[in-house]
């Protein structure tokens, strides 16, 4: 069990609800059901600001325009997070955050952790500077997973927004 999870759950739980009412559809999602909901907050020590969790700023992470985007609307912290929740498991070999207009607003390290049940957590690929090139962050799986939640969390604080106009999940062939 992951226990930053259960700490931040209060704030978590509240925006899932909130978060609900907004679903995203996929690239190229299987059998037709590509939907994932996001969210975001900070398990860490700074939270984020109100504006980031707002829904209709988080509908900006995947609305097919890269002139929008969702961002943190301030500085990196260790802990925020982003996490995108998945209607039923589906299997996923990476993500793509793309933050090409804005190439410095990406996180510089991170930790990408999944679950099939939202209760038992497990790290799937962590990440530096190495993984960002011109703006766009590639997170590849070491081997497909089978998830339902996928939680992105920065672990290095930076002096600039974290910004993602558009993500992109990478499926795998079932």
């Amino acid at each position: 069990m992951n226990i930053r999870r259960i700490i931040g759950c209060g704030a978590v739980c509240f925006l899932a609800a909130l978060a609900a009412l907004a679903s995203f559809s996929c690239g190229r999602p299987p059998a037709g059901d590509g939907e994932f909901t996001l969210i975001a907050d900070s398990l860490g020590d700074v939270p984020m600001r109100p504006g980031a969790l707002e829904i209709d700023n988080l509908k900006k992470a995947h609305d097919g325009s890269m002139a929008t985007r969702w961002t943190s609307v301030a500085n990196m912290e260790p802990g925020f997070f982003v996490e995108l929740d998945f209607p039923r498991p589906r299997k996923v070999a990476g993500l793509v955050l793309n933050t090409k207009p804005s190439p410095r607003d990406f996180p510089r390290k991170f930790v990408v952790e999944f679950s099939r049940d939202g209760n038992d957590w497990e790290e799937a690929a962590a990440g530096g500077p190495g993984a960002t090139k011109e703006g766009v962050t590639t997170i590849n799986f070491d081997r497909p997973r089978e998830v339902q939640y996928v939680l992105i969390t920065v672990s290095e604080a930076a002096p600039y927004w974290w910004s993602i106009y558009e993500v992109e999940v990478k499926y795998a062939e079932r």
